[in-house]
């Protein structure tokens, strides 16, 4: 029994071949979450970039025109709006402009689902979501750019 105990007696040197402590590992895992979020943050804090332009002056109060993957709507004199031409139901391409009505709607021809161009909302399934928002829409001068 003596000799039993005297094997359960902490060993130094089994410690000492540990690549590093249970503290250290934990304070590397701390670090490494860190940074990873610090990056994540500065990616999304980047200055965005311009992804389409277009003349302030085509564009008529209520209407709406596609333009490089965006549909981009003017529902009042002094406001823009632009939504991803891809559409949120099955990924096909919103690539037509309708009137119905009082209302000016994008409309999908995979499964024609149609949209609000105003508020990006679904008018007409199969589409249950709404057409996806550019980050920013704003008038610069004479001409509107889309930012994503």
């Amino acid at each position: 029994m003596i000799g039993f105990m005297s094997e359960m007696q902490p060993n130094p040197q089994r410690h000492s071949s540990l690549p590093c402590s249970r503290r250290s590992f934990l304070r590397g895992v701390a670090v490494a979450t860190a940074a990873t979020a610090s990056g994540a943050l500065l990616a999304a804090c980047a200055s965005e970039e311009v992804v389409a332009k277009a003349d302030a002056a085509d564009l008529e109060v209520g209407g709406a025109t596609i333009l490089d993957g965006w549909v981009l709507s003017r529902p009042s004199e002094d406001e823009y709006k632009a939504f991803s031409t891809s559409c949120p139901h099955a990924g096909g391409t919103i690539d037509s402009i309708e009137r119905s009505g009082d209302t000016t709607v994008a409309v999908c021809p995979k499964h024609m689902s149609k949209f609000d161009v105003a508020t990006g909302d679904v008018l007409e399934g199969p589409s249950r979501d709404p057409m996806v928002p550019a980050k920013k829409v704003e008038r610069n001068g004479d001409s509107i750019e889309i930012t994503d």
